[in-house]
Protein backbone atom coordinates (compact mmCIF):
# COMPACT_ATOMS: atom_id res chain seq x y z
CA UNK A 1 0.00 0.00 0.00
CA UNK A 2 1.17 3.34 -1.22
CA UNK A 3 0.55 6.74 0.31
CA UNK A 4 -1.13 9.23 -2.75
CA UNK A 5 -1.56 12.39 -3.03
CA UNK A 6 -4.31 13.78 -5.27
CA UNK A 7 -4.50 17.66 -5.84
CA UNK A 8 -7.41 18.99 -8.04
CA UNK A 9 -9.74 21.71 -7.73
CA UNK A 10 -12.77 19.28 -8.91
CA UNK A 11 -14.17 17.99 -6.44
CA UNK A 12 -16.33 15.10 -7.91
CA UNK A 13 -13.16 13.87 -9.66
CA UNK A 14 -11.11 13.88 -6.23
CA UNK A 15 -13.43 11.22 -5.01
CA UNK A 16 -13.85 9.19 -8.29
CA UNK A 17 -9.63 9.29 -8.18
CA UNK A 18 -10.07 8.29 -4.21
CA UNK A 19 -12.44 5.48 -5.09
CA UNK A 20 -10.39 3.65 -7.83
CA UNK A 21 -7.15 4.10 -5.72
CA UNK A 22 -8.14 3.10 -2.28
CA UNK A 23 -11.00 0.33 -3.03
CA UNK A 24 -9.03 -1.07 -6.38
CA UNK A 25 -5.46 -0.52 -6.18
CA UNK A 26 -5.34 -0.95 -2.18
CA UNK A 27 -3.76 2.59 -1.94
CA UNK A 28 -4.19 5.41 0.83
CA UNK A 29 -4.92 8.62 -0.55
CA UNK A 30 -4.51 12.24 0.81
CA UNK A 31 -7.01 14.78 -1.03
CA UNK A 32 -6.49 18.42 -1.61
CA UNK A 33 -8.77 20.88 -3.66
CA UNK A 34 -6.71 24.10 -3.28
CA UNK A 35 -3.40 24.04 -5.14
CA UNK A 36 -1.46 25.84 -2.47
CA UNK A 37 -2.59 23.43 0.20
CA UNK A 38 -1.42 20.29 -1.71
CA UNK A 39 1.59 21.61 -1.93
CA UNK A 40 1.86 22.31 1.97
CA UNK A 41 1.01 19.06 2.73
CA UNK A 42 3.44 17.00 0.34
CA UNK A 43 6.03 19.07 1.76
CA UNK A 44 5.16 18.69 5.38
CA UNK A 45 4.78 14.97 4.44
CA UNK A 46 5.71 13.34 1.31
CA UNK A 47 3.57 10.65 -0.57
CA UNK A 48 5.06 8.37 -2.11
CA UNK A 49 3.50 9.47 -5.78
CA UNK A 50 1.43 12.86 -6.41
CA UNK A 51 -1.03 13.50 -8.74
CA UNK A 52 -1.35 17.00 -9.69
CA UNK A 53 -4.06 18.76 -12.29
CA UNK A 54 -2.92 21.36 -14.37
CA UNK A 55 -5.16 24.47 -13.78
CA UNK A 56 -6.09 25.66 -10.74
CA UNK A 57 -6.88 29.00 -9.61
CA UNK A 58 -4.07 30.05 -6.85
CA UNK A 59 -1.08 28.20 -8.05
CA UNK A 60 -0.73 25.97 -11.08
CA UNK A 61 -0.01 22.22 -11.38
CA UNK A 62 3.63 23.17 -13.12
CA UNK A 63 4.50 25.15 -10.47
CA UNK A 64 3.36 22.69 -7.48
CA UNK A 65 5.80 20.38 -9.55
CA UNK A 66 8.70 22.26 -9.69
CA UNK A 67 8.51 23.29 -6.01
CA UNK A 68 7.97 19.62 -4.86
CA UNK A 69 11.72 18.95 -7.49
CA UNK A 70 13.20 21.76 -5.46
CA UNK A 71 12.74 20.80 -1.90
CA UNK A 72 14.84 17.76 -1.01
CA UNK A 73 12.47 15.75 0.68
CA UNK A 74 10.09 15.57 -2.44
CA UNK A 75 12.28 15.90 -5.27
CA UNK A 76 12.48 12.30 -6.22
CA UNK A 77 8.62 11.40 -5.63
CA UNK A 78 6.39 10.10 -8.57
CA UNK A 79 4.63 12.95 -10.11
CA UNK A 80 1.17 12.80 -12.40
CA UNK A 81 0.28 15.56 -14.14
CA UNK A 82 -3.74 15.61 -15.54
CA UNK A 83 -4.41 18.42 -17.97
CA UNK A 84 -7.35 19.01 -20.52
CA UNK A 85 -4.47 19.73 -22.78
CA UNK A 86 -3.44 16.84 -25.43
CA UNK A 87 -1.04 18.82 -27.25
CA UNK A 88 2.63 17.99 -27.93
CA UNK A 89 3.47 20.85 -26.27
CA UNK A 90 1.41 21.10 -22.84
CA UNK A 91 3.26 17.10 -22.69
CA UNK A 92 6.59 18.53 -22.79
CA UNK A 93 5.45 21.04 -20.69
CA UNK A 94 5.18 19.04 -18.06
CA UNK A 95 8.20 16.89 -18.22
CA UNK A 96 9.83 20.00 -18.46
CA UNK A 97 8.46 20.90 -14.91
CA UNK A 98 9.27 17.62 -13.50
CA UNK A 99 6.59 15.36 -14.02
CA UNK A 100 6.93 11.70 -14.23
CA UNK A 101 3.79 10.90 -16.14
CA UNK A 102 1.24 12.99 -18.09
CA UNK A 103 -2.40 11.97 -18.50
CA UNK A 104 -4.82 14.09 -20.40
CA UNK A 105 -8.30 14.56 -18.69
CA UNK A 106 -10.44 12.84 -19.08
CA UNK A 107 -8.79 10.32 -17.45
CA UNK A 108 -9.36 6.58 -17.87
CA UNK A 109 -9.45 5.51 -14.37
CA UNK A 110 -8.31 1.60 -15.13
CA UNK A 111 -5.05 3.24 -17.21
CA UNK A 112 -4.83 6.22 -14.03
CA UNK A 113 -4.07 2.89 -11.81
CA UNK A 114 -1.78 1.13 -13.98
CA UNK A 115 -0.14 4.08 -14.47
CA UNK A 116 0.34 4.82 -10.73
CA UNK A 117 1.50 1.06 -9.96
CA UNK A 118 4.11 1.26 -12.67
CA UNK A 119 5.52 4.01 -10.39
CA UNK A 120 5.77 2.74 -7.32
CA UNK A 121 7.08 -0.22 -9.24
CA UNK A 122 9.72 2.04 -10.84
CA UNK A 123 10.44 3.64 -7.61
CA UNK A 124 11.28 0.53 -5.67
CA UNK A 125 13.41 -0.74 -8.36
CA UNK A 126 15.56 1.94 -8.53
CA UNK A 127 15.35 2.15 -4.31
CA UNK A 128 16.60 -1.53 -4.22
CA UNK A 129 19.38 -0.71 -6.81
CA UNK A 130 20.39 3.00 -5.09
CA UNK A 131 20.72 1.62 -1.40
CA UNK A 132 23.31 -1.26 -1.60
CA UNK A 133 26.90 -0.27 -0.25
CA UNK A 134 28.52 0.89 2.50
CA UNK A 135 28.54 4.61 2.80
CA UNK A 136 31.33 6.64 5.46
CA UNK A 137 31.06 10.01 6.97
CA UNK A 138 33.97 11.70 7.50
CA UNK A 139 35.77 14.76 8.92
CA UNK A 140 39.58 15.25 10.09
CA UNK A 141 38.27 17.73 11.96
CA UNK A 142 36.17 17.18 15.27
CA UNK A 143 32.83 19.10 16.67
CA UNK A 144 31.18 18.92 12.99
CA UNK A 145 28.49 16.90 13.61
CA UNK A 146 29.39 13.87 11.72
CA UNK A 147 27.70 11.60 14.31
CA UNK A 148 24.53 13.58 14.49
CA UNK A 149 24.14 13.00 10.46
CA UNK A 150 25.07 9.52 10.53
CA UNK A 151 22.58 8.72 13.40
CA UNK A 152 20.17 10.66 11.53
CA UNK A 153 20.94 9.39 7.61
CA UNK A 154 20.75 5.59 9.09
CA UNK A 155 17.38 6.19 10.83
CA UNK A 156 16.30 7.56 7.67
CA UNK A 157 17.27 4.43 6.02
CA UNK A 158 15.76 2.63 8.56
CA UNK A 159 12.53 4.02 8.85
CA UNK A 160 11.92 3.85 5.12
CA UNK A 161 13.11 0.44 4.91
CA UNK A 162 10.10 -1.52 4.14
CA UNK A 163 10.62 -0.29 0.11
CA UNK A 164 13.17 -2.30 0.07
CA UNK A 165 13.54 -6.33 0.24
CA UNK A 166 15.71 -7.93 3.23
CA UNK A 167 19.52 -8.73 2.22
CA UNK A 168 20.44 -12.23 3.39
CA UNK A 169 19.34 -13.21 6.85
CA UNK A 170 18.28 -9.96 7.42
CA UNK A 171 15.96 -9.71 10.50
CA UNK A 172 12.88 -7.56 10.82
CA UNK A 173 12.71 -6.25 7.43
CA UNK A 174 15.23 -3.68 7.66
CA UNK A 175 18.23 -2.96 5.40
CA UNK A 176 20.34 -0.36 7.55
CA UNK A 177 23.21 -0.81 10.25
CA UNK A 178 24.87 1.85 11.61
CA UNK A 179 28.57 1.30 12.88
CA UNK A 180 30.36 3.51 15.40
CA UNK A 181 34.25 3.18 14.83
CA UNK A 182 34.78 6.01 17.03
CA UNK A 183 37.62 4.17 19.75
CA UNK A 184 37.52 7.02 22.29
CA UNK A 185 33.75 6.26 23.26
CA UNK A 186 31.95 7.22 20.61
CA UNK A 187 28.31 8.56 20.66
CA UNK A 188 26.26 6.87 17.76
CA UNK A 189 24.25 4.59 20.49
CA UNK A 190 24.17 7.90 23.20
CA UNK A 191 21.82 10.01 20.05
CA UNK A 192 19.60 6.66 20.14
CA UNK A 193 19.10 6.26 23.33
CA UNK A 194 20.97 2.74 23.96
CA UNK A 195 23.46 1.33 26.37
CA UNK A 196 26.41 0.45 24.07
CA UNK A 197 26.62 -2.76 25.47
CA UNK A 198 27.81 -5.21 23.71
CA UNK A 199 30.13 -2.99 21.73
CA UNK A 200 33.32 -3.86 18.89
CA UNK A 201 35.62 -3.75 22.31
CA UNK A 202 36.23 -7.32 22.46
CA UNK A 203 37.03 -8.21 18.70
CA UNK A 204 40.19 -6.19 19.49
CA UNK A 205 41.86 -9.12 20.49
CA UNK A 206 39.37 -11.59 18.95
CA UNK A 207 40.99 -12.43 15.96
CA UNK A 208 38.72 -12.30 12.79
CA UNK A 209 35.22 -12.72 13.18
CA UNK A 210 32.80 -14.53 11.33
CA UNK A 211 28.91 -14.22 11.50
CA UNK A 212 27.81 -15.53 14.06
CA UNK A 213 30.27 -13.33 16.66
CA UNK A 214 29.49 -10.20 14.38
CA UNK A 215 25.71 -10.87 14.80
CA UNK A 216 26.00 -11.40 18.73
CA UNK A 217 27.50 -7.95 18.94
CA UNK A 218 24.84 -6.00 17.26
CA UNK A 219 22.35 -4.39 19.31
CA UNK A 220 18.53 -2.91 17.53
CA UNK A 221 17.00 0.13 17.82
CA UNK A 222 13.06 0.40 18.11
CA UNK A 223 13.03 1.78 15.04
CA UNK A 224 14.69 -2.20 13.23
CA UNK A 225 18.11 0.40 13.04
CA UNK A 226 20.73 -2.33 13.97
CA UNK A 227 24.09 -0.54 15.51
CA UNK A 228 27.12 -1.65 16.24
CA UNK A 229 28.20 0.34 18.99
CA UNK A 230 31.56 1.95 19.97
CA UNK A 231 33.13 0.77 23.64
CA UNK A 232 31.54 3.32 26.39
CA UNK A 233 35.26 3.73 27.83
CA UNK A 234 38.09 4.93 25.60
CA UNK A 235 40.10 2.14 24.11
CA UNK A 236 43.98 2.75 23.98
CA UNK A 237 45.64 2.33 21.25
CA UNK A 238 44.64 1.44 17.75
CA UNK A 239 41.19 0.29 17.92
CA UNK A 240 39.87 -1.99 16.24
CA UNK A 241 42.93 -3.79 13.56
CA UNK A 242 42.02 -3.22 9.70
CA UNK A 243 41.61 -6.77 9.31
CA UNK A 244 38.73 -7.13 11.66
CA UNK A 245 37.19 -4.06 10.06
CA UNK A 246 37.61 -5.29 6.61
CA UNK A 247 35.91 -8.77 7.86
CA UNK A 248 33.20 -6.84 9.60
CA UNK A 249 32.18 -4.62 6.75
CA UNK A 250 31.98 -7.48 4.46
CA UNK A 251 30.07 -9.74 6.84
CA UNK A 252 27.55 -6.54 7.47
CA UNK A 253 27.25 -6.15 3.99
CA UNK A 254 26.02 -9.54 2.97
CA UNK A 255 23.15 -9.34 5.96
CA UNK A 256 22.26 -5.55 5.10
CA UNK A 257 21.17 -4.02 2.19
CA UNK A 258 23.34 -0.88 3.22
CA UNK A 259 25.61 0.10 5.78
CA UNK A 260 26.58 3.60 7.32
CA UNK A 261 29.90 4.05 9.25
CA UNK A 262 30.58 6.58 11.33
CA UNK A 263 34.25 6.98 11.08
CA UNK A 264 36.91 8.71 13.62
CA UNK A 265 38.68 12.02 13.28
CA UNK A 266 42.10 10.55 12.08
CA UNK A 267 42.96 8.42 9.80
CA UNK A 268 43.84 5.02 12.27
CA UNK A 269 43.72 1.18 10.47
CA UNK A 270 39.67 0.95 11.09
CA UNK A 271 39.52 4.29 9.05
CA UNK A 272 41.13 3.58 5.86
CA UNK A 273 39.55 0.14 5.48
CA UNK A 274 36.35 2.26 6.31
CA UNK A 275 37.24 3.83 3.57
CA UNK A 276 38.34 1.59 1.50
CA UNK A 277 35.09 -0.30 1.20
CA UNK A 278 32.96 2.44 1.09
CA UNK A 279 31.29 3.14 -2.31
CA UNK A 280 30.64 6.83 -1.05
CA UNK A 281 32.55 8.93 1.48
CA UNK A 282 30.71 12.34 2.73
CA UNK A 283 33.03 14.72 3.56
CA UNK A 284 31.29 16.45 6.02
CA UNK A 285 32.63 20.49 6.64
CA UNK A 286 31.46 23.84 8.58
CA UNK A 287 31.16 26.99 7.26
CA UNK A 288 34.47 28.13 8.77
CA UNK A 289 38.64 28.05 7.68
CA UNK A 290 39.60 25.29 9.96
CA UNK A 291 37.01 22.83 8.75
CA UNK A 292 37.82 23.83 5.04
CA UNK A 293 41.24 23.42 5.60
CA UNK A 294 41.06 20.14 7.00
CA UNK A 295 38.71 18.85 4.11
CA UNK A 296 41.59 20.51 1.71
CA UNK A 297 43.68 18.27 3.26
CA UNK A 298 42.00 15.40 3.31
CA UNK A 299 41.43 15.09 -0.01
CA UNK A 300 44.87 15.59 -0.93
CA UNK A 301 46.20 12.77 1.36
CA UNK A 302 43.10 10.59 0.23
CA UNK A 303 43.13 11.27 -3.47
CA UNK A 304 43.67 7.70 -4.81
CA UNK A 305 39.42 7.82 -3.62
CA UNK A 306 38.76 11.20 -4.95
CA UNK A 307 35.76 9.71 -7.00
CA UNK A 308 34.25 8.73 -4.06
CA UNK A 309 34.10 12.39 -1.95
CA UNK A 310 31.33 14.04 -1.84
CA UNK A 311 31.06 17.54 0.38
CA UNK A 312 28.22 18.10 2.82
CA UNK A 313 28.12 21.29 4.53
CA UNK A 314 26.64 21.10 8.17
CA UNK A 315 25.55 24.12 9.96
CA UNK A 316 26.32 23.49 13.25
CA UNK A 317 25.55 26.78 14.41
CA UNK A 318 23.74 29.74 13.70
CA UNK A 319 24.19 32.01 11.00
CA UNK A 320 27.29 30.93 8.00
CA UNK A 321 30.73 32.32 8.93
CA UNK A 322 31.79 31.44 4.63
CA UNK A 323 29.77 31.90 1.36
CA UNK A 324 28.65 28.34 -0.22
CA UNK A 325 30.51 29.26 -3.12
CA UNK A 326 33.74 30.15 -1.45
CA UNK A 327 33.29 27.05 0.12
CA UNK A 328 33.32 25.15 -3.38
CA UNK A 329 35.58 27.20 -4.95
CA UNK A 330 38.01 26.24 -2.52
CA UNK A 331 37.07 22.79 -2.28
CA UNK A 332 36.53 22.36 -6.41
CA UNK A 333 33.87 20.22 -5.50
CA UNK A 334 30.22 21.17 -5.48
CA UNK A 335 27.90 20.48 -2.25
CA UNK A 336 26.38 17.56 -2.07
CA UNK A 337 23.84 19.19 0.06
CA UNK A 338 23.49 21.86 3.00
CA UNK A 339 21.89 20.55 6.35
CA UNK A 340 20.93 24.00 8.63
CA UNK A 341 21.03 24.62 11.90
CA UNK A 342 18.00 22.92 13.95
CA UNK A 343 17.48 24.08 17.51
CA UNK A 344 15.85 21.10 18.45
CA UNK A 345 18.85 18.92 17.97
CA UNK A 346 20.28 19.66 21.47
CA UNK A 347 17.25 18.40 22.73
CA UNK A 348 17.35 15.64 20.68
CA UNK A 349 20.90 14.74 21.69
CA UNK A 350 19.67 15.22 25.46
CA UNK A 351 16.66 12.55 25.11
CA UNK A 352 18.45 10.05 22.71
CA UNK A 353 15.68 10.70 19.98
CA UNK A 354 16.59 11.48 16.68
CA UNK A 355 15.12 13.92 14.70
CA UNK A 356 14.56 12.09 11.51
CA UNK A 357 12.20 9.21 13.61
CA UNK A 358 10.79 11.90 15.83
CA UNK A 359 10.70 14.87 14.29
CA UNK A 360 10.56 13.82 10.58
CA UNK A 361 9.60 17.10 9.18
CA UNK A 362 12.18 19.39 10.81
CA UNK A 363 14.41 21.16 9.11
CA UNK A 364 17.18 18.51 10.20
CA UNK A 365 15.24 15.78 9.50
CA UNK A 366 13.78 16.97 5.87
CA UNK A 367 17.81 17.97 4.39
CA UNK A 368 19.02 14.25 5.29
CA UNK A 369 16.24 13.03 3.63
CA UNK A 370 17.30 14.78 1.15
CA UNK A 371 21.00 13.87 1.46
CA UNK A 372 20.05 10.13 1.61
CA UNK A 373 18.08 10.67 -1.89
CA UNK A 374 21.97 12.54 -2.68
CA UNK A 375 23.76 9.50 -1.71
CA UNK A 376 22.05 6.95 -3.55
CA UNK A 377 22.35 8.97 -6.92
CA UNK A 378 25.80 9.16 -6.10
CA UNK A 379 26.47 5.36 -5.14
CA UNK A 380 24.93 4.73 -8.82
CA UNK A 381 26.83 7.01 -10.38
CA UNK A 382 30.57 5.47 -8.68
CA UNK A 383 28.93 1.99 -9.35
CA UNK A 384 28.87 2.45 -12.79
CA UNK A 385 32.45 4.04 -13.39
Amino acid sequence: MARILVIDDNVELLETIRQILEKRGGHQTVLSADGADGLAKALADPPDVAIVDVMMPDISGYEICRRLRASPPTASIPIMILTARGQLVDRQAALDAGADEYMVKPVPMKELLERVDDMLAKRVAEGEAAFAGTVVLLSLRGGVGVTTLAVNLAATLARTGDHFPPVGGAEGGTTACLVDLCPSSGHVALQLGLRPEPNWSDLIQAGIPDAEVIGAHLLQHASGLWVLASPIFPVVGQGLPRAVVQATLRLLRQRFAIVVVDVPSVLDEGTMAALEAAIVVGLVVTAEAPSIQAAVGTLRALGQWSGKFQIILNQVTQGTRLPTGAIQQTLRRPLLGTVPFDPDQARALAQGAPLALHSPTSPLAQAVQGLAQELSRSQQKVAVT
